[in-house]
């Protein structure tokens, strides 16, 4: 399991760059190759809007279609903003390039964060992409600040593309 999430911002827009990838081989036999690489750029409109462009290519070996490639655009509302509690949704709509042809795909994302404690967090991510083959990516995570710089999570991914997979690890992570 690598993942690496980096984020950026300079007065109004902030930038993500979101990297994934997952194998898993027993005995000889990989049950699990997949990974993603997302670019993210957000501009804000008032202190609870804003409209984005997303780029995507994610990669999955056990899928018909194993490539896929989307660009969007897109609105998001940051429904709840607190010092303990943050939550925002997001709708875009793109292209879906794939091996078999272009299609026009529908995104909903809805994020939650939790401060349950100074150095304790809870998120949870979910993502619905309406195309020829719909996706489900539900990203549950607790994560605990070491120090500063360090901290540990554990994670859950639960992807449904067409198969359903969950994968559970512990992280290791440093902010710079």
């Amino acid at each position: 399991v690598t993942s690496l999430d980096y984020s950026w911002a300079n007065e109004r827009f902030e930038r993500d760059i979101e990297f994934d990838y997952r194998y898993q081989d027993k005995n000889n036999i990989t049950s699990t190759n997949k990974g993603l690489f997302a670019f993210k750029q957000r501009y804000e409109l008032k202190p609870r809007q804003y409209v984005f462009s997303l780029s995507r290519y994610d990669y999955n070996e056990f899928r018909a279609i194993d490539s896929r490639l989307q660009s969007n655009i897109g609105w998001g509302y940051k429904i709840l903003r607190s010092e303990k509690i943050k939550m925002s949704n997001e709708f875009a709509i793109g292209v879906l390039y794939t091996d078999v042809g272009t299609e026009v795909i529908f995104r909903n994302s809805l994020w939650f964060f939790y401060k349950l404690a100074p150095k304790l967090n809870f998120s949870n991510k979910i993502l619905y992409e309406a195309a020829n083959t719909p996706l489900i990516r539900n990203e549950t995570e607790f994560s605990y600040l070491l120090t500063d710089k360090v901290r540990i999570s554990l994670k859950n991914i639960y992807t449904e593309d067409p198969r359903s997979d969950n994968i559970l690890s512990f992280n290791v992570g440093y902010a710079w």
